[in-house]
């Protein structure tokens, strides 16, 4: 048996079944084990507690019966999606966990998903505010971030910056979505420039990338060559973005590009750097 086991990590009170369309739209079925978790206390805020006695006596206690109720629908959906895709699935934490909690789940996990309102969250980590995605760093494991609403996605652009972690990073997307690669045309952004590998690997480069895509670009990009990205690479919001866990540095481009929360935004897929 080889089954890849992906981690839904469904932020806060944000429950929309559209996410999980989006997701097995296109991620292969067969061979996945999805397991789905609530991160809770996304903003600092303590967990509600259920009323006492199970009355609700306060709008507090509202919400909290009301985020139950959602959590429980978004379960039984997500059940429904297995069910049709012949795929497996299991609850963990099914009363919500902290954001440390998932993170340490993924060192038993091939994926975590989380959605993009949870990538720019603020979470409280050791006494101190912190953007959720710099958590994001210590994951065990890739990491793809939705957008809001969820594109087909046609193109496949990834980035390379001659570090031995960004191919690591190439080398996990061809193994865990080879399906995605071969299907989709797949551009790669080299944005080593003048400071590249010697010829000799560049050309070791190019030879993988061939082995694996079958449609397949290469594009160098500067820190003056924004305007490749969007007219020549096109990227939007029916692309799959793929960087390295943390980001590439040396391109401001990609920045705005990954924390956007436009519609345009595209999915993202981080790759782990270790």
């Amino acid at each position: 048996m080889n089954r890849i086991k992906v981690v839904l990590g469904f932020g806060g009170s944000s429950f929309d079944k559209r996410e999980l369309d989006g997701i097995f739209k296109f991620l292969p079925h067969s061979n996945m084990l999805y397991v789905g978790a609530v991160i809770n206390d996304l903003d600092g805020i303590p967990l509600i507690m259920p009323c006492a006695g199970g009355k609700c006596g306060n709008n507090v206690a509202c919400v909290q019966k009301k985020e139950k109720k959602a959590r429980q629908e978004l379960y039984a959906y997500l059940s429904e999606k297995c069910e049709e895709t012949a795929c497996k699935y299991i609850i963990h934490k099914d009363e919500g966990c902290m954001p440390q909690e998932l993170i340490r789940e993924t060192q038993y996990a091939d994926l975590l998903i989380i959605n993009q309102e949870t990538y720019n969250a603020t979470v409280i980590n050791e006494g101190e505010s912190i953007p959720f995605r710099i958590l994001l760093e210590l994951a065990g494991c890739p990491v793809l971030v939705l957008p809001k609403d969820i594109a087909n996605i046609e193109q496949v652009v990834m980035t390379f910056d001659g570090t031995a972690i960004a191919m690591r990073g190439i080398k996990q997307f061809s193994y865990l979505l080879p399906d995605v690669g071969n299907r989709l045309p797949v551009t790669v952004l080299t944005t080593y420039c003048e400071e590249g590998p010697p010829s000799i690997e560049e050309k070791l480069f190019i030879e993988y990338l061939k082995q694996h895509f079958t449609n397949l670009a290469l594009h160098k990009l500067c820190d003056d060559t924004e305007h490749t990205i969007y007219s020549a690479v096109g990227v939007d919001a029916n692309t799959l973005l793929v960087v390295n866990n943390p980001s590439p540095q040396n391109l401001p481009i990609l920045t705005k590009l990954l924390d956007c929360e436009e519609v345009m935004s595209p999915i993202k897929l981080f790759t782990r750097a270790g």
